[in-house]
């Protein structure tokens, strides 16, 4: 029994090619000679006998008097040693002209070896092109081995390698595309699977495409190039005109596509709208490095860097008073919502906009109001009117609350929450339960707090923000604001790493400085008495020192390294050292001056008759808990010790649920632990007067250098001062 069916392979000329269909005969010995024919079709009746390819037997019929898509009644016939078979089926004309552009991948932050291994097929193989997917991420790289920027640089010249990302400080190259999709990993045995995958891909992608021409990232991101994909480029040319299968480039596909080069994704975030048009309306610095550094940034740190834009962003735009708050909206589109603001010291006040009271809450120090229809990307100011109304919570019955858009109702035997209204996942409350009302909103408390506030169609927190203080006019939009010229101000947000020396190798714990680094410096070991010492420029060519410190006991053929650096070069030397006759471990650390970055390198003289090595960094105290009361502070701290014969400069990061984002800081200290001493790193944990009680687990992650050490969980408690 055979089969037939078309496919979308052509062989033969361009001018002229002959679609493949493709032959299944199982049962077929000796030679196999076949034809196909039908209305307008063509084949060879006495060709030579078929050889497998990777889709089986392949048979090239001519369908020139035919138009792609057109369904045409065929006949096949199969002749071997087994006799003649003939089997009817319908061919669907294909189309000839589509290109398949492979691209090989690698993120900018994945291990050396194959970033490296990328490099390496590129310059063996000149069929071979490859994107790097994380053009920031690459800076690792591109400082550790600066002998290999020449060959980088001139397989971008020539269209081979590409930068795919943001914008790249990374030879100076702006990166065409922002983004690759997924891709086809071709974890397959054999040449033949990887290339039927391909095809297979082909097939479902281009329904899709624009243009005769489909995008086929391969390989994983972070790993060496697939085994197959240059067998492919090199074994379809061969076989087969039409798809063509080449290695490429995004930046060719989108060229020889005509397809429109998609654009970089706009970063519409609160902090991002808000300090734009402070910008633009007081001449304070747009803070884009702050902005770039939290996009990439954990996410804590990435918190802190944007409350911080909006603070000094809505500080900018915002007069200072306390009688009256500026509501503002960083969204496109108009939004109701309730917002909340802190006064200075407890007041019973409400809120109104053009002498209308507003529904509102006040809560100690917290005065919560529902906000209505503030225009897009703009603000509303509301007056804060004394009154003697009691506008706090009050109980309630039941075990049951409501909004304007959802019921929450919770049942004591079940032990199970239920909501009606839109789609929501219950909240997890465990009672027993009370519940309490106010003019904006209601709430439930049990074993967590759930509140539904009225008028409020979702259950995130509010999309818009406020300020104490004041704007004129009451209201408006600041797209509408015209520019005015006005002298330069402080940057919207920080501009530097809150911890410095930065650490040269900091991809190994962190995304690239704040700032960026426009010089590096590396250590490199080449045995027990000699390092090399590289520095690398990333922008301007500069004059700079390299200190050495040098540990207990050791002296070097200097201590002090001038440099001079062209622009995007580097420079290498290398510094003889004597070490003690005293085992132990030796931090030896580098600093280059004047860009505040340091490198560290363990060195070890070693003990013959030691048992047990000697521990580096351990983590010499932590506590079980920190607990404060609402309204108080107190201090989180973390005694680390060394058993180096040498200082190690710290950084600490505490690491903690997002509910405490607020409490625990600052997100990163440093500190320099001496030659085997201890020292403490002390992070502050304050708990405002509006802050909810609850129980969060902590830790704190300190490196030195390449270390890296975690304490163990640390309970952080906030609860409620007693009742006078």
């Amino acid at each position: 029994m055979i089969a037939a069916e078309s496919t979308e392979l052509f062989v033969g000329p361009r001018t002229a090619p002959l679609q493949v269909v493709r032959l299944i005969a199982p049962t077929s010995r000796g030679e196999v000679h076949a034809h196909v024919s039908g209305p307008g079709l063509h084949s060879p009746r006495h060709g030579g006998s078929l050889v497998p390819g990777p889709f089986g037997h392949e048979v090239a019929v001519d369908v020139s008097e035919h138009s792609p898509g057109d369904v045409v009644a065929a006949q096949a016939v199969v002749r071997s040693d087994d006799g003649e078979e003939t089997c009817e089926f319908s061919l669907v004309v294909g189309s000839p002209g589509w290109t398949v552009h492979l691209v090989g991948h690698v993120a900018g932050d994945a291990p050396f070896a194959a970033v490296r291994a990328h490099l390496d097929l590129a310059l063996t193989d000149p069929a071979y092109r490859f994107a790097i997917t994380s053009a920031e991420l690459l800076q690792p790289y591109w400082d550790t081995f600066p002998q290999h920027r020449s060959s980088l640089l001139r397989l971008i010249d020539e269209g081979r390698a590409e930068l795919v990302g943001t914008q790249s400080t990374v030879a100076g190259v702006t990166p065409l595309v922002p983004s690759l999709p997924a891709g086809l990993l071709l974890e397959v045995p054999s040449l033949a699977e990887a290339e039927r995958a391909v095809y297979s891909s082909f097939l479902s992608s281009r329904s899709s495409a624009p243009a005769p021409h489909v995008l086929l990232p391969v390989g994983a991101a972070r790993a060496a190039p697939n085994r197959w994909v240059t067998a492919i480029h090199h074994d379809w040319a061969t076989r087969y005109t039409w798809p063509q299968v080449v290695c490429s480039v995004p930046r060719a596909y989108y060229a020889r596509s005509s397809v429109a080069v998609p654009e970089a994704p706009v970063d519409d975030s609160p902090a991002a709208v808000l300090a734009s048009h402070a910008a633009r309306l007081t001449g304070a610095a747009f803070p884009s490095a702050a902005l770039t550094r939290a996009a990439r940034a954990h996410p804590r740190e990435a918190f802190d860097l944007r409350s911080e834009v909006i603070a000094r962003s809505l500080a900018a735009l915002t007069s200072t008073v306390d009688s009256s708050v500026v509501v503002w909206n960083p969204s496109p589109e108009p939004c109701t919502d309730v917002v909340s603001v802190h006064l200075p010291v407890a007041r019973n006040v409400h809120a109104s906009f053009e002498g209308e009271a507003l529904p509102t809450l006040v809560d100690g120090v917290t005065v919560t109001f529902l906000a209505r229809r503030v225009p897009a990307c703009g603000w509303r100011t509301y007056a804060l009117v004394e009154d003697k109304k009691d506008h706090g919570w009050k109980q309630g019955q039941g075990t049951e609350i409501a909004s304007t858009h959802f019921v929450l109702s919770y049942d004591p035997i079940a032990s199970l929450v239920a909501v009606d209204g839109p789609a929501l996942d219950a909240p997890p409350i465990t009672g027993p339960v009370t519940v309490w009302y106010s003019e904006v909103g209601e709430k439930m408390v049990g074993s967590t707090t759930f509140t539904l506030w009225h008028e409020v169609s979702h259950l995130g927190p509010s999309r818009l923000l406020g300020v104490l203080g004041s704007r004129s006019p009451a209201e408006g939009s600041l797209p509408d604001v015209a520019t005015r010229l006005s002298s330069a101000k402080p940057p919207l947000g920080p501009v530097a790493p809150a911890v410095t020396p930065v650490f040269a190798r900091y991809w190994l714990h962190e995304p690239a400085p704040l700032g960026g680094l426009p010089a590096n410096v590396l250590l490199e070991v080449l045995g027990p008495t000699r390092v090399r010492v590289v520095v690398v420029s990333d922008g301007e060519e500069f004059s700079g020192v390299v200190h050495l410190a040098l540990p207990q006991g050791w002296s070097a053929s200097r201590r002090e390294v001038p440099v001079e650096v062209p622009a995007g070069g580097y420079v290498s030397a290398d510094v003889r050292l004597t070490p003690p006759r005293t085992p132990g471990c030796y931090p030896l650390r580098a600093t280059l001056e004047p860009f505040d970055v340091y490198d560290v390198v363990l060195l070890t003289v070693p003990e013959w008759d030691a048992e047990d090595p000697v521990e580096v960094l351990w983590v010499a105290s932590s506590p079980e808990s920190v607990s404060v009361e609402a309204g108080s502070s107190a201090v989180l701290r973390v005694v680390m010790a060394s058993g180096a014969h040498g200082d190690l400069p710290l950084e600490a990061r505490v690491l903690s649920p997002r509910p405490t984002w607020e409490l625990v800081g600052p997100f990163c200290v440093g500190a320099s632990l001496p030659a085997l001493g201890r020292t403490s790193l002390d992070f502050a944990v304050s708990a405002p007067e509006w802050a909810t009680p609850g129980s969060w687990p902590v830790v704190v992650r300190v490196t030195a250098g390449p270390l890296v050490r975690t304490t163990p969980p640390v309970r952080l408690l906030v609860t409620m001062p007693p009742r006078d």
